[in-house]
């Protein structure tokens, strides 16, 4: 089984079994480390500049300072003034230590839509470092496909939407889905894609040959 780098953040969280393995590293950024200790979790690195994790209140700065006395080297205070999001340093940290599959959670909603689309565009910057992302909730998964085919295997059922994110995607075909298409195009400035449905009882595949998509599945069962 890969090993992978699981990064809590802050964002709408459902409490889900993350699933965790030997060598899997765990990741909570800033008050992404309260959806950690929801589950009971100690993670392996907790990160951030801790602006949100302040806005809760005093327990969870009380319990991040308990932490660090304990294990200074399980805390890295990052500069409020500073280019990286949390969750994007959180990322470069896992790709320094070697981890190329990456599980977002808590990475979407809040009270920020800029904190969405900006863990949607790092996903993209996972994919360019020779990685892959996938963004998880408790019944969707976000993922990016760049030049390349994505499978989903037998037995889904749910919604599955198709976004360009470069001005036009080429070489575009759906196959094992409600609505299909053959090498078709898909452009950043109308969403045809949105809205498919899988089918049950067929692999769905999808295929870009030149671009970049953003695929979103939302599940009838939770993942």
């Amino acid at each position: 089984m890969d090993k992978k780098c699981v990064i809590v953040s802050a964002g709408d969280f459902v409490p889900v079994d993350l699933d965790l393995n030997d060598g899997d590293y765990l990741i909570a950024c800033d008050a992404g480390f309260l959806n950690v200790q929801k589950l009971g979790i100690l993670p392996d690195l907790i990160i951030g500049d801790f602006d949100s994790l302040s806005e809760t209140g005093s327990l969870g700065l009380s319990a991040l300072r308990e932490i660090e006395d304990a294990d200074p080297s399980r805390v890295m205070r990052l500069d409020v003034m500073k280019d990286d999001t949390d969750t994007i340093k959180a990322v470069k940290v896992g790709l320094s230590k070697g981890y190329t599959k990456f599980y977002l959670y808590g990475a979407l909603g809040g009270k920020r839509v800029d904190h969405t689309i900006a863990n949607i565009q790092t996903l993209t910057y996972i994919k360019h470092n020779g990685g892959k992302g996938y963004i998880m909730e408790h019944n969707r998964v976000l993922m990016i496909a760049e030049n390349e085919t994505v499978r989903f295997h037998a037995g889904n059922s749910g919604y599955i939407s198709v976004f360009s994110l470069s001005e036009v995607s080429k070489g575009v075909t759906l196959k094992g889905l409600m609505y299909n298409l053959d090498k078709g195009e898909l452009r950043s400035d109308f969403p045809l894609g949105v809205s498919n449905e899988f089918i049950i009882d067929e692999e769905a595949e999808i295929t870009v040959e030149e671009g970049t998509l953003l695929i979103t599945a939302y599940f009838s069962d939770e993942l």
